[in-house]
């Protein structure tokens, strides 16, 4: 019997999943055997070490046990008695045990092909006269040589978890969390949930304690930035328990800052469910952990806004002027300065809170500067630093302050930029602030119209993609 390695293994499955993605993405409708071929061939030439056999199980993209289960859902279907088929043989036979004549017609039925396919007999057939596998895609290559790169050096190290595969993983968080300013959320939280599969799977090993507290923070990390993606898509129940979940794992890797912007988001949450009393107590004990610099000027602007909601004006004003003293005392820390991304607070995001807590002071004329200055800080900064969701945001709340002012044509100034948003970035937040700037456009003369565009505007945005895309799922297509 052929023995494989555990990194054999996981090179083999993590191949067969690139080439599985990446051949059905080009096919509509399930794959047609031929298609199965096509990448039971391709996964061999890359995993050469793998029998046919197994191969053939993962283009199907089956565990061994859903294996055994289509193997015995087949013979119920086709009235043949089930056979006492253990995971232990099926293992056996993937390793190179060729199974006796009845279980080899079986699998033969169940796969829909012959032995010689399986591997389970020779093909006589003359060298000239068999079909060549394809040769695997240039592009495929790149991706497929840097997984087998990063495989082979994390089995190198000595340790269960090696400098080399935490590093990685550290860089793949801050990665997402930075192009999240940029990308759509519902694809980057397929891509997030799958990268902190890997941390808590990194977890379950044998790691020295500064490795786990490493892997506990890039995991509450992930939870924070997971929660902020389910907000953007008008979840805020599963956005509060993910919220909960990274104080929880800052917590445990003693991690401050974390612990600290983990409060902002429950803040953040209880803020768009109204339960500002919560919000307003979240902000403040954030506080208690993160105390200057960026960080705290974000805890201390969620103040402000609760406190507003709350009819705090004078705590309001206080938590204010307390935001801009933070920044100004200066101070960074790992999460909100160095991995920066989506957890940054910079200046362009601190006067769009600004703009938010003046509206809810009512106090349109503020709101309108702050509002104006987060826009021309995010026009003139680096790319890669401009959030499309407060930006459109900061035009939503300028917008409103237009309105407030009576200004119906200022307000379709800030509208315009926001009305061109594909519905991949609508994100839930923007659409309820525009609802509220619909109602007041509708009540002055000539607002009719761009009322009507608003709200079909927050018919169709991130949230219901998100539903879509959940019912889809549910629904097998």
């Amino acid at each position: 019997m052929t023995s494989v390695s555990r990194g054999g293994d996981r090179a083999a499955l993590a191949y067969a999943t690139i080439i599985r993605n990446r051949t059905l993405a080009g096919v509509s409708g399930p794959p047609s055997a031929a298609v199965i071929q096509q990448m039971v061939d391709e996964i061999h030439v890359r995993c050469p070490q793998q029998t046919r056999f197994k191969c053939r199980r993962l283009a199907h993209g089956w565990t061994v046990e859903e294996a055994i289960d289509h193997f015995h859902t087949m013979c119920d279907r086709e009235g043949i008695k089930r056979r006492g088929l253990s995971e232990r043989s099926w293992r056996e036979w993937e390793a190179g045990s060729r199974p006796d004549r009845d279980y080899t017609d079986l699998l033969c039925r169940l796969f829909q092909t012959g032995p010689v396919q399986l591997g389970f007999a020779q093909d006589y057939t003359p060298e000239e006269l068999r079909s060549a596998p394809p040769a695997p895609p240039v592009l495929d290559m790149i991706t497929v040589a840097a997984d087998e790169a990063g495989a082979h050096a994390e089995r190198a190290e000595e340790s269960e978890l090696g400098a080399g595969a935490l590093e990685r993983l550290r860089t793949q968080v801050i990665w997402v969390g930075r192009r999240y300013v940029s990308e759509a959320p519902l694809p980057l939280f397929v891509e997030m949930r799958e990268l902190q599969e890997r941390t808590r799977r990194a977890l379950e090993r044998r790691v020295h304690p500064g490795q786990a507290r490493e892997l506990y923070f890039l995991t509450g990390a992930l939870c924070g930035l997971m929660a902020n993606a389910s907000m953007d898509m008008d979840r805020r129940v599963p956005a509060d328990t993910l919220a909960r979940a990274a104080w929880t794992y800052g917590k445990v890797a003693g991690h401050a800052a974390l612990m600290g912007w983990a409060r902002g988001m429950q803040s953040s949450v209880a803020l768009w469910d109204r339960r500002h009393g919560d919000a307003a107590r979240y902000a403040e004990e954030g506080l208690t952990h993160v105390r200057a610099g960026s960080g705290a000027t974000r805890l201390h602007m969620l103040r402000a806004r609760s406190y507003a909601l709350l009819g705090r004006r004078g705590e309001a004003s206080e938590a204010l002027r307390e935001a801009a003293g933070a920044r100004a005392e200066g101070g960074g820390d790992e999460l909100h300065d160095e991995i920066a991304g989506e957890f940054a607070f910079r200046p362009a995001k601190e006067h769009y809170y600004a703009a938010v807590a003046q509206l809810q002071l009512g106090a349109s004329a503020p709101a309108i500067e702050s509002a104006r200055e987060s826009l021309s800080l995010y026009a003139s900064g680096d790319p890669e630093n401009r959030s499309y969701g407060c930006e459109a945001m900061a035009s939503a709340h300028l917008a409103i302050a237009h309105l407030m002012e009576g200004d119906t044509s200022g307000a379709e100034g800030a509208m315009a930029p926001i009305l061109a948003l594909p519905p991949d970035r609508r994100i839930g937040s923007l659409g309820a602030t525009l609802g509220a700037s619909r109602a007041l456009l509708a009540s002055r003369p000539g607002g009719e119209q761009m009322a009507g565009q608003i709200e079909g505007f927050c018919a169709v945005g991130l949230p219901q993609r998100a539903r879509h895309a959940i019912s889809d799922g549910r629904s097998g297509r």
